[in-house]
């Protein structure tokens, strides 16, 4: 009977050890703590050490991350976005910005200590209050960066015309003809007016008239997206058309 009670204690004390919430500060700086209030302005914790009874209270504004010892979580900032020249974006809170490398954190189901990362590797960095900086400016983005970053902000921030839309989907419903068949198609193939994908929410809009490669690649996604949104609203539109006269033939027939 002692074993067993021996063991208790000791997986009690155990389980003790390690349920405990975690904090991640402003810093990067990842602590343990036991909370034991939590309000819209301050922290209140305590240290996982059972002999230390002292309560400590924190700003709220102070700590950008909590882990709760039951697996909840609750992320206190907003997120920004590195956009790498690969191509990958990564969602994280940006610690510190110098004149060559990066640290940020991010939380992807366990703690790690705050990344750091070369500007140089960087295409965008896009933080959350809307400023953004083009990472490798300073130290010379080569032509096809600046081909990637178009296309990266084309996928965003291009939008297919309205009335483009609207005379896909008119083409569609009329596709009895012929003639609705080949406006459909010349409207698909024409490539985007290149005096008309400026959006002043892109940050790098500016770029579209002073940086040629950087036009050339969001030229060619917007290209790609006007494509697939005209084919969409046809056959949307043909669609319809068809399900119209299995309707009509249903009724009289």
């Amino acid at each position: 009977m002692k074993p067993l009670i021996f063991f208790f204690i000791f997986g009690l004390s155990a389980y003790t050890c390690y349920t405990q919430d975690t904090l991640v500060d402003s810093k990067g700086l990842i602590f343990p703590a036991r909370i034991t209030a939590v309000d819209s302005n301050f922290i209140t914790y305590a240290s996982p050490d059972t002999l230390i009874k002292e309560q400590i209270i924190i700003p709220r504004s102070t700590i950008i991350f909590i882990k709760y010892e039951n697996g909840k979580t609750e992320q206190l900032y907003v997120s920004d976005t590195l956009i790498t020249k690969e191509g990958l974006f990564i969602t994280c809170k940006v610690l510190e910005i110098d004149a060559s490398t990066l640290t940020y954190f991010t939380f992807r189901d366990k703690f790690t200590n705050p990344s750091v990362m070369m500007k140089s590797n960087l295409l965008l960095i896009k933080l959350h209050d809307g400023t953004n900086e083009i990472a490798d400016q300073l130290s010379g983005m080569s032509d096809a960066d600046y081909q990637n970053l178009g296309i990266t902000d084309a996928k965003m921030y291009y939008k297919a015309n309205a009335g483009l839309l609207v005379g896909e989907v008119f083409c569609g419903l009329t596709s009895l003809y012929f003639a609705p068949i080949v406006a459909a198609t010349i409207m698909c193939y024409v490539p985007p007016n290149p005096n008309q994908i400026n959006n002043s929410a892109n940050p790098n809009d500016a770029l579209l008239n002073s940086t040629p490669a950087y036009k050339a690649g969001f030229l060619s996604e917007a290209k790609k997206k006007k494509r697939r949104a005209a084919t969409t609203a046809y056959f949307s539109g043909l669609g319809t058309f068809v399900a119209g006269v299995f309707l009509l033939v249903a009724f009289y027939f």
